[in-house]
């Protein structure tokens, strides 16, 4: 055992002070922070009364302005058109009300005609831009216009315009007041002196009316572009006041965070923002600050004092201990009991240790029993796995490759090490697997017939099956991958179907030579008839033609034989099997109208695109509706049915499409339904037999199944299921 660098003598009372450090710094920290949002609270919510008051007594001015105008306004509109009346009115309230810089008397024609003072130049001008002059004629109502350059004086103010009725209720005119914005000014300056922020006013627009910055009046200013945080919500300073939003709320002024509070002057929506910046919220709380830095020192230094103490009065008996639990290092099988000599805490530790030994020899041999258990286990399952039949991968939860037995190494012709403790897909895309395994690798499959690339980069085809291994709470922990080389037995498949096929020529060549011998026998005695009459041209003529065709029908036999009998070249390719069925339909037109038989077709839309080699299929749909044809009486009926279908192998999805070609023609015997697919099997005088056997063929080269269900009076119906175009070929028949 290493000795002990650092003695809990030193860890003690550092533990110690650095907690009390903690106590004291979280409590201070959260009794500045609950102080600071108390004064934060209290300032913000001061500054938004200012801001409310202010907003109250601007409004209150405007309010007595307004009654002013429209007591001048009512007087006005019962003089009876006495424009002289007006004047002296008018001009008695700019005298005696020192609320205005211009008073004036504008008519319905926008034109001012009289105004104090007077300014000779605006004499012709009409007013129809003034937005006081719009409202005060559409509503007939007193209106506070925006802020504005007066024309008259040349300096910034706003107008408290109302209207001048004439002695029929009409608007005939209005009088205007102008008011300074430094009469604004003054009600915010008298609270401004007595506060360390900034105050100021804007119009409903947002024009500057009030700012500590004079220059921004003169120019009537737009409110500066800020985003301001009011609530929840993070707006720009033109909407909040398009919006009317008031609250508190702070935005950025370069490195600075500028405390604002926003309130609304009643009825004109003027706005008032008191501000002030955060170090000026927060003066309050220096002090706190320095006051709680100096407690902190005062407590460290008691809490170093105590923990020293502290430590040892602890570290005294625990190292005695110590010196005595160093003397077992040399083993489990050394350890030796620790005397007892104490009842305390000290005591009950050596008891706790020398039960703690016993039960620890104890343990340490179990796990090594088992320890060789497993070990004997893991090497069992190892040999089993590498003496498999079969190749075996092990991939854990993340899908990496675990185990890559020996069968493997053999089958793909790659190295354990080139796959293991890498990820299942990178095996996939090295062998270029036609299953895509990352997708199934949590399922149960079993037996899929794919193929892989060899490291010699040769195709070889495989079998795979996929099993997971789930722990008793039902948690997949992996998945177990078997796959065989299948090239020996595909091998042995080509062979049994040569020998099959060998074996059923030779059965085909017995049957053709007893088919050809009645012909031949026939033709032999004709031709002893034809040499004992020869100079009979009547009956010559009758035997020639006779011989002509028991010699059609035997070409016709060796050409339908040697059609079955040889492999046919496919060309698969994306096929509209709906078309296919048209043109079919159309060969045997002229017969389908001269027996007057109907044709019904019942065609599924949703039909796949079939791969098939489209001259073999034609000729296979063909043989089965001239049979159809043929079965059927005059005014017969045909049904012709196509519909989408799905079949399930080896738990994957494959699409077909379904065609079924059904007649109500006299039907099929039941003893002779097995036998309408064997060559020379035909009921029909002058058939071959081999038209049956020969679609049933080419359906099947063509990756595709073919059945038929007949009952005799009813009629016949044959199915023809065909595979729908491969994932890996477009419909236009090329390999995606």
């Amino acid at each position: 055992m290493k000795k002990i660098t650092y003695s809990l003598k030193i860890k003690i009372p550092f533990f110690i002070v650095i907690l009390t450090i903690l106590a004291v710094c979280v409590t201070g920290a959260l009794s500045l922070i609950i102080a600071t949002k108390n004064t934060q609270k209290e300032v913000l919510d001061k500054n938004l009364l200012i801001s409310q008051m202010i907003s109250e007594r601007i409004y209150q001015f405007l309010s007595d302005a307004t009654e002013t105008v429209v007591t001048a306004a009512n007087i006005s509109s019962q003089s009876n058109d006495n424009f002289e009346q007006i004047k002296n009115e008018i001009f008695r309230i700019y005298d005696n009300f020192a609320y205005f810089d211009l008073i004036f008397y504008m008519n319905s024609e926008a034109r001012m005609l009289f105004a104090k003072p007077s300014n000779e130049h605006v004499k012709d001008r009409t007013y129809f831009d003034r937005d006081y002059f719009n409202e005060v004629m559409k509503n007939g109502k007193p209106f506070v216009s925006r802020l504005l350059i007066s024309s008259v004086l040349g300096k910034p103010h706003f107008i408290i315009a109302a209207p001048v009725f004439d002695k029929f209720g009409n608007v005939q005119g209005l009088i205007g007041a102008g008011i300074p914005l430094e009469k604004i000014g003054s009600i915010v300056e008298e609270i401004q002196r007595r506060f360390n922020g900034r105050i100021w006013v804007t119009d409903r627009d947002g024009v500057i009316a009030v700012h500590p910055d004079k220059k921004l009046i003169l120019k009537l200013m737009p409110s500066p572009e800020v985003m301001m945080n009011l609530g929840s919500s993070s707006k720009k300073l033109v909407d909040i006041i398009k919006d009317k939003s008031e609250g508190i709320g702070y935005y950025k002024e370069g490195k600075d965070t500028v405390y604002a509070a926003i309130s609304f002057v009643p009825k004109v929506n003027w706005m008032v923002m008191v501000e002030q910046y955060e170090k000026d919220v927060f003066a309050q709380t220096l002090n706190l600050k320095r006051q709680l830095k100096s407690s902190i020192y005062v407590i460290i230094i008691i809490a170093i004092i105590s923990g020293v103490f502290l430590a040892m009065s602890i570290t005294n008996p625990i190292e005695r201990l110590v010196i005595n639990v160093r003397n077992i290092e040399k083993g489990i099988s050394d350890i030796e009991s620790i005397p007892v000599n104490s009842k305390d805490e000290i005591g009950e530790l050596s008891k706790a240790f020398n039960d703690m030994s016993i039960r620890l020899k104890s343990y340490v041999n179990e796990l090594q029993n088992s320890y060789i258990k497993v070990n004997n286990i893991q090497q069992y399952l190892n040999n089993i796995i590498e003496s498999a039949a079969s190749g075996i991968i092990v991939i854990d939860k993340e899908k990496n490759i675990t185990v890559f037995n020996k069968e493997a190494e053999k089958i793909t012709g790659y190295k354990s090490s080139d796959f293991t403790n890498t990820h299942i897909l990178k095996f996939c895309e090295v062998t270029k697997l036609d299953i895509n395994l990352t997708d199934n690798l949590h399922q149960n499959i079993d037996d899929v017939e794919t193929k892989l690339i060899t490291k010699n980069n040769d195709e070889i085809p495989i079998n795979v099956s996929l099993s997971p291994v789930i722990n008793e709470q039902g948690e997949i922990l992996g998945t177990i991958i078997l796959f065989k080389d299948l090239s020996r037995i595909k091998m042995l498949e080509e062979e049994l179907k040569r020998e099959d096929r060998i074996r059923t020529l030779g059965e085909m060549s017995a049957s053709i030579i007893h088919e050809i011998g009645n012909p031949l026998a026939g033709i032999a005695n004709l031709l002893q008839v034809l040499k004992e009459s020869w100079q009979d041209d009547k009956t010559k003529t009758e035997i020639m033609n006779i011989l002509q065709e028991e010699v059609g029908n035997l070409n016709k036999m060796v050409i339908n034989f040697l059609n079955f009998s040889k492999s046919s070249k496919l060309n698969p390719e994306p096929t509209n099997i709906i078309e296919l069925l048209d043109d079919i339909l159309n060969l045997v037109k002229s017969d389908v109208i001269a027996k007057k038989i109907i044709v019904n077709r019942k065609i599924d839309p949703s039909i796949p695109i079939v791969y098939v080699d489209r001259r073999t299929i034609k000729q296979c749909f063909l043989n089965i509706l001239i049979n159809a044809i043929q079965a059927v009486g005059r005014s017969g009926r045909i049904v012709i049915e196509c519909k989408n279908f799905e079949a399930s192998c080896n738990n994957n999805s494959k699409k077909l499409a379904r065609i079924k070609i059904s007649d109500n023609g006299n039907g099929i015997p039941p003893e002779n339904i097995e036998k309408i697919f064997s060559p020379f099997f035909t009921t029909k005088k002058g058939g071959t037999g081999l038209g049956l056997a020969i679609t049933y063929k080419l359906v099947k080269e063509n990756g595709g199944k073919i059945a038929v269900k007949s009952e005799v009076g009813k009629g016949t119906e044959f199915e023809v299921l065909l595979p729908a175009v491969p994932c890996g070929v477009s419909e236009a028949g090329e390999k995606t």
